[in-house]
């Protein structure tokens, strides 16, 4: 047990028992992808329950990128930009359910949910609730419960914009996760922060009563937001090429997700999957203009 109440409070939340089908994901991806250390679950399918409709987040834990079974450029672009993303369907108890599966190295996932790294991509997703599908060894859930731990802290103290008050967890989550949101290119609208909060609301109030007594410190100052949005839309383009190249299907992919999360409809044609590169900027605009990123 941790003396650090924030890390104890994580490590209880990851070491949670999933549902069959979660784990036979987690075997399917293990299959497919060398060298992994960890598999964690997390996202609607782990608060809501798997269907056979829904598609799952997983998150693939490795030693590094040389053993993942990725083609050589692939593997460069997991390193310089994390993570890449493949679709998979596995056959569980539930019958056949399809999943998001990101790889990253755990080095790089510490690293980049912890308080040295600028851009809120990990630290605000892992601030969420997860589950550890499999690990390989009690150290590798151990250093998980720490990075999760750091991600709480690395949230608290970017998101408040004074020392945490008492109870008033209420607004401070919506709020941060609202800040978030808008240093990426999102296809969900300002009301997902609150919805968000509200699915798990008990637990986000436990967890901001540790923050509020670990006496954080504030430092997100708005200059600090304003270059994160910046730095975010940039990175959020990135990643969404990068997907194109390196995700099976990968510009259907991006429109199907922004389909799913703004209700814009965008079909690409035949010669925009041929030439990704070419079609690429144009179709983006053309779903920015219809409202699909934010």
């Amino acid at each position: 047990m941790s003396a650090d109440p924030i890390q104890a409070f994580m490590t209880a939340e990851l070491d949670r028992e999933v549902e069959p089908a979660a784990a036979a994901l987690a075997d399917a991806a293990i299959a497919r992808v060398g060298s992994v250390r960890a598999v964690l679950f997390y996202g609607s399918c782990l608060r809501d329950g798997l269907t056979t409709g829904a598609v799952a987040d997983l998150y693939l834990l490795t030693d590094g990128y040389k053993s993942t079974g990725q083609a050589p450029l692939a593997r460069m672009a997991n390193r310089a930009l994390a993570p890449n993303v493949f679709y998979m369907e596995a056959e569980t108890p539930l019958g056949q359910i399809a999943a998001k599966a990101a790889i990253v190295s755990l080095d790089d996932f510490i690293r980049l949910s912890g308080p040295n790294t600028f851009h809120s991509y990990f630290w605000a997703r892992f601030t969420q609730p997860a589950a550890v599908v499999w690990a390989n060894g009690q150290d590798t859930r151990q250093a998980l419960s720490r990075a999760f731990a750091a991600a709480a802290r690395i949230f608290a103290a970017e998101a408040a914009d004074a020392p945490l008050a008492l109870g008033a967890s209420d607004q401070f989550w919506p709020a941060g996760f609202q800040k978030t949101y808008e240093s990426e290119l999102r296809a969900e609208g300002p009301e997902r922060a609150e919805t968000l909060y509200r699915a798990d609301v008990d637990r986000y109030r436990a967890l901001y009563d540790l923050l509020q007594a670990d006496g954080i410190k504030p430092r997100g100052v708005p200059q600090r937001w304003r270059l994160r949005r910046i730095q975010g839309k940039l990175l959020s383009i990135a990643r969404l090429a990068k997907a194109i190249f390196t995700f099976e299907n990968g510009m259907d992919y991006v429109l199907w997700k922004v389909k799913r999360h703004s209700g814009v409809h965008i079909e690409a044609k035949p010669w925009q999957r041929r030439f990704p590169l070419i079609a690429g900027p144009g179709l983006a605009f053309k779903v920015w203009r219809a409202g699909g990123f934010r």
